[in-house]
């Protein structure tokens, strides 16, 4: 057609100046959309751009939207391309009617839902080619049936080769991004770990020296002391009945205690019974025989959701509860403390709230309760708050918030 050739080739030059100052793919490729649709009309069109040495694909697309998408931040293997076989050279191209009833679109593992979702039944699909290899394909598509042919596969060839060099540069641009974030965040974590496995040795060491001190003032000190009764008791050469209940008072009292040292090391509640069994067991431990009297109450609408995450998780998530009731108990002087386990989609949440004096009352000794109870959630990929409870002038909530699909470091965090 006579003016044919001039018109294609404003349109290409459009197309190159579209392209012009955009640093992302994505952008690129819409900023073309409608000049490339002014030569084949469109209802969705995307570029798939290999990445990996040709492992794996990323897509970018315009149009009508779909799961396709996805693959521009989240790249698959070429294996489940629908246009495989452009990319391996097997075809010069692709050109279909009907791309629903196409059987070279669809095997086993191809991610070709949206083609059926979007109704995308014309379709054309021609490589991409920058320094003479196959880099990726532009893939055009129409909801109509037969709405292209062979001309068509020569324009969109055209237009593939004059975005091809852009958009493969900016794709390797993105890709050594991706990259950059990946080892930026394994360096991160790597950091995070030492940092919380140093704070974790110092706290353990804290609490080390604290039990050695509980069983030197506590424990040891009940020791003496009967041991002082049954040597006056066989010095006196007799056991009265009073002597002898007091003496059981004395050895029962120490052996409790010597169970919540035991406990305090390793959660026998927790093992045996479960998380929501364990925490209530400590919440009535820690506030017996306070004074004031502290009303605590727990509610548990997870389905026992905490017991199904890993047993190392499982143990840090308890010892951040235990950590927060305890400083609840020695320094916010509440009158209650309420607990509530409950599923909030894929994720746990635990919460921990106090009426008493609040986070600007806390001192170091529960600042660095704190502290510990934060590196133990970020051990475990949870997230950690301290507010006010809800409605409240004072007291705290401490709350963590894990996914049940987390995985515990390899550390023990007991």
């Amino acid at each position: 057609m006579p003016g044919a050739a001039p018109i294609l080739v404003d349109k290409l030059l459009a197309i190159s100046r579209a392209l012009a100052g955009h640093v992302d793919p994505g952008a690129a490729l819409r900023a073309t959309a409608a000049e490339i649709a002014a030569l084949i009309p469109h209802a969705h069109m995307d570029v798939a751009v290999l990445l990996d040495e040709g492992r794996s694909h990323a897509c970018y697309e315009t149009g009508c939207p779909t799961d396709w998408g996805a693959l521009a931040e989240h790249p698959l293997p070429v294996d489940r391309s629908p246009v495989r076989a452009v990319f391996r050279g097997d075809v010069p191209y692709l050109l279909t009617g009907d791309a629903l009833a196409d059987p070279r679109f669809h095997f086993d593992g191809a991610l070709d839902g949206p083609i059926f979702a979007a109704q995308l039944r014309s379709r054309i699909v021609v490589p991409m080619r920058a320094r003479g290899d196959v880099v990726g394909s532009l893939n055009i598509s129409r909801h109509e049936a037969d709405c292209y042919d062979e001309a068509d596969v020569g324009v969109a060839q055209q237009c593939a080769d004059f975005i091809a060099p852009y958009i493969y540069a900016l794709s390797q641009a993105e890709e050594a991004r991706r990259a950059l974030l990946a080892e930026s965040a394994a360096r991160n974590r790597e950091e995070l770990l030492r940092v919380g496995a140093s704070k974790l040795t110092e706290g353990m060491e804290r609490e080390r020296r604290r039990m050695a001190m509980d069983l030197h003032d506590q424990t040891l000190a009940d020791l003496a002391r009967i041991a002082r009764m049954l040597s006056s008791l066989r010095h006196d050469g007799v056991a009265g009945v009073d002597a002898l209940a007091s003496l059981e008072r004395e050895v029962a009292s120490c052996l409790a205690e010597l169970r919540h040292i035991v406990d305090d090391l390793r959660p026998g509640v927790l093992e045996l019974f479960g998380f929501r069994d364990a925490v209530e067991a400590h919440l009535n431990r820690s506030v017996n025989g306070a004074r004031p009297p502290i009303a605590v109450r727990i509610a548990d609408r997870s389905g026992g959701l905490a017991d199904a995450l890993p047993d190392t998780t499982r143990t840090a998530l308890y010892r951040i509860v235990q950590e927060a009731i305890n400083n609840a108990v020695r320094h916010a002087a509440p009158t209650g403390i309420d607990v509530h386990i409950e599923a909030r989609g894929s994720d746990l949440y635990v919460s921990v709230a106090d009426d008493g004096r609040g986070c600007a009352a806390i001192g170091a000794a529960a600042a660095g309760g704190i502290g510990h109870m934060r590196t133990r959630a970020a051990l475990i990929g949870a997230r950690l708050h301290l507010e006010p409870p809800d409605g409240r002038h004072g007291g705290t909530r401490v709350a963590i918030e894990i996914g049940t699909g987390a995985v515990a470091p390899s550390t023990e965090t007991h």
